[in-house]
């Protein structure tokens, strides 16, 4: 028993000192492997070469840009006049016609009967007068029975008049040189006096109309001229204030302004239109369009600095040319980055 007790130790002893040696061996050798290989150092990009401007300030008339609406400044809506049928009607909208045109006809039946008898009545009251102007002279007639053939004469040709003036009612004309905007009856529509039939416009007489802040109303009078841009018809014009209401909207606090436009191919009334409203003079740094960067709602500027490209969040404002103002983000004296493709903030720059 004590023979097997001492084999056991000394094999023990053996198992634990071969454990040892191997875990040395391991260590050294992992030790060999990370020392003995360097990494290799990575090099830091190059310079850039790039072109910069330097930022300085302009003069520039502060503005204020206000929306506006196309209107015509003569709308007419055709009525019935009279109860009427609808026998015809030429409203094709969208169509220009002349002054005079016939837009609508109404066939009305009684009116035609009404005037016949009140003609009839008045050719012979005034056969009756002419008859009693003879017998007055012969002093065949009383001054009396001749003031009323003369009242008879006179009562009915103003009832002919009258029912003629009716009848002309059955006829809707273009009141001047127009464009139909829209129809409101058709071919068989009994109308009643006042029914809607048609609404036409003057397109020679289109006008931008402008919501003013009172704050600006005194910069807007009737004779200044402003300058308009209705992007839709390719107008961007000066043109003059010709009314400006004289009592501001207590709901908006703005006065109504009209502006008078010339004659364009394509305008119509309800466009939508700009109107600038100088402020005051200012100053205001101008940058290349080129050199701004877009991302998404996001715009920005590289600016050289200190050997390195840093982005800048700007805010943009008024388009001249080529170029747009900023009007924060940026100072006079830093220099932007113009040419500036693949460039990140904290890119090394080498400026030309």
């Amino acid at each position: 028993a004590k023979s097997l007790k001492r084999a056991m130790v000394t094999d023990l002893r053996t198992g634990m000192l071969m454990t040892m040696r191997l875990t040395l061996s391991l260590t050294a050798l992992a030790l060999l492997t990370g020392c003995g290989t360097a990494p290799t150092p990575v090099p830091p990009p190059a310079p850039v070469a790039v072109e910069t401007q330097l930022l300085a300030l302009r003069p520039l008339d502060l503005v204020e840009i206000l929306p506006a609406s196309v209107t015509a400044d003569r709308v007419v809506t055709l009525q019935a006049r009279v109860a009427g049928l609808v026998t015809r009607i030429d409203a094709v909208p969208g169509t220009r016609v002349a002054a005079g045109t016939v837009i609508a006809h109404l066939d009305a039946a009684e009116l035609d009967a009404r005037s016949a008898q009140a003609t009839a009545q008045a050719a012979q009251a005034a056969a009756d007068l002419e008859r009693a102007t003879s017998l007055v002279a012969r002093q065949a007639l009383t001054p009396a029975e001749f003031d009323a053939a003369k009242a008879r004469a006179a009562a009915t040709a103003a009832a002919a008049k009258e029912a003629t003036i009716l009848v002309g009612y059955t006829t809707l004309t273009a009141p001047f040189e127009a464009v139909i905007l829209r129809r409101h009856a058709e071919i068989g529509d009994l109308l009643a006096p006042g029914r809607p039939v048609a609404d036409l416009e003057d397109p020679a007489s289109l006008r931008l109309e402008v919501a003013v802040p009172e704050s600006l109303a005194g910069r807007v009078a009737p004779g200044t001229t402003l300058a308009v841009e209705v992007a839709a018809a390719g107008l961007a014009v000066t043109a003059p204030v010709v009314e400006v209401t004289p009592a501001a909207d207590p709901a908006s606090r703005t006065v109504r302004a009209s502006l008078a436009l010339p004659p364009t191919t394509g305008l119509r009334s309800g466009q939508f239109g700009r109107v600038t409203v100088p402020v005051a003079a200012g100053q205001r740094l101008f940058v290349p369009q080129a050199a701004v960067r877009r991302h998404g709602q996001i715009d920005s500027v590289l600016v050289a600095e200190d050997g390195h490209a840093r982005l800048r969040l700007v805010r943009l404002g008024e388009v001249s040319g080529t170029e747009v103002a900023i009007r924060a983000g940026l100072a006079a004296g830093e220099r932007i980055i113009l040419n500036a493709p693949g460039l990140a903030d904290g890119s090394p720059i080498t400026p030309r």
